[in-house]
């Protein structure tokens, strides 16, 4: 979010805005704080960011990003992803030692450049480890949620250390009113400290306008129905459920494509997710286009006959909420929060039951009295969520320092 220094509203009051690693990318987390600062207003930031040593290394030697493979169909052969375990742990093992000299270096970034007396607001769950180490007044922390904690039971020093520095936050914001009952339930943060601001989506680029040509882009054919994915392959999306649904669809409607966007962000499930296709022999029918801009993905949404998100676990769950801004139909998990994002705007489903999963895909893809009624609830669904709001309650948590 480097490019959030281009930002500064007026001089009423000034924020520290400890904002974690620079990125130019736009999604989740960065979506979030990106879509809210730039409705401030009366607010100047003092925006502390860092960057990652492997791309200060990779400028240093010259090294040149591979070229991208995001929109090559191919890439969901195996072949295309020899993954070896070998290779990986290393390459995990690289990867810990850097994000450790980051936070050190970064805690060195935070007491060179915060100032005492303005509110400082650490953007992010991952950052809490700040407030264990730096002794810091007037404190504002943004959890999305605790899954490393709670979910995959990560007892690792760096999480312990989350936890103690969640602790000490004069204010936590959070996403939903889950995640605000995670963080009483284990961490015995006082609930009145706790503020709830909602994500949301732009609904001036979020909004029904049903067009396939971006298809194009994947060598899909504009009659294909297509069944659209948007998160990463870590366990608690069920990405391997939603590919043995998909399998069993396949069956019933031979003209479908599954669209899965976004980055892995787990070897280990990219290798599971790539096994299932191969034994089902669906490879040319599951397509893998990554990271994907904003500026598309709206055209994603509207170019998908249904999302399924099969999450088990999620602090809020954006995907489903654009889906439904864009007029698209939504089936999703009953559990954790996203009940609460979708209400009865979409189909609820327990995220194991396999057979479920592709009964639901099949009624919405062939009844088309049903995926109306879904686009419908979905668009007046989304309509409770506005950045305009959510940038408002986030400057009342400012302002209640005055």
């Amino acid at each position: 979010m480097g490019c959030l220094n281009d930002y500064s509203f007026g001089d009423t009051m000034k924020i520290d805005y400890i904002n974690g690693l620079k990125t130019d990318k736009i999604f989740g987390r960065s979506k979030y704080q990106w879509e809210i600062v730039k409705r401030y207003e009366n607010v100047e930031l003092n925006i502390i960011e860092y960057e990652h040593i492997a791309n200060i290394l990779k400028r240093k030697f010259n090294i040149k990003p591979s070229k991208s493979v995001a929109f090559k169909k191919e890439n969901t052969k195996n072949n295309a992803y020899d993954y070896n375990k070998v290779f990986n742990f290393v390459v995990d093992m690289i990867k810990e030692i850097f994000e450790r000299i980051d936070q050190y270096s970064y805690n060195w970034i935070i007491k060179k450049h915060v100032t005492n007396e303005n509110v400082k607001h650490i953007t992010s769950q991952e950052y809490a480890y700040l407030l264990k180490s730096i002794e810091m007044k007037n404190t504002i922390l943004t959890c999305y949620d605790l899954i490393p904690w709670i979910y995959d039971r990560n007892r690792s020093k760096m999480w312990k250390n989350i936890i103690k520095g969640l602790k000490n936050a004069d204010i936590i914001i959070t996403i939903s009113e889950f995640s605000k009952e995670e963080l009483v339930k284990h961490l015995n943060y006082p609930e009145k400290q706790i503020k709830i601001v909602y994500p949301a989506v732009d609904h001036s680029i979020y909004c029904k306008n049903r067009d396939k040509r971006i298809l194009s882009k994947l060598d899909i054919a504009n009659d294909q129905k297509i069944v659209l994915y948007v998160g990463s392959e870590t366990p608690r999306q069920n990405v391997p459920i939603l590919i043995k649904a998909f399998s069993e669809l396949k069956k019933r409607i031979p003209n479908v494509k599954l669209v899965k966007i976004g980055e892995s962000q787990s070897s280990d499930g990219r290798e599971k997710v790539l096994k299932l296709i191969n034994d089902f022999n669906i490879q040319d029918d599951v397509i893998f286009a990554g990271y994907i801009s904003e500026e598309d993905m709206p055209k994603w949404y509207n170019a998908a006959d249904v999302l399924v998100y099969p999450c088990e676990y999620a602090g809020f769950g954006l995907p489903p909420l654009e889906a439904m801004a864009c007029g698209t139909p939504v089936i999703t998990s009953n559990t954790t929060s996203l009940p609460e994002v979708v209400g009865d705007a979409g189909i609820m489903i327990n995220p194991q039951d396999i057979e479920l999963m592709a009964d639901m895909m099949y009624k919405v893809l062939t009844d088309s009295e049903l995926s109306e009624e879904l686009s419908k609830k979905g668009i007046e669904r989304s309509k409770r969520f506005n950045w305009d709001n959510a940038a408002k309650l986030t400057q009342e948590v400012y302002n209640s320092f005055n």
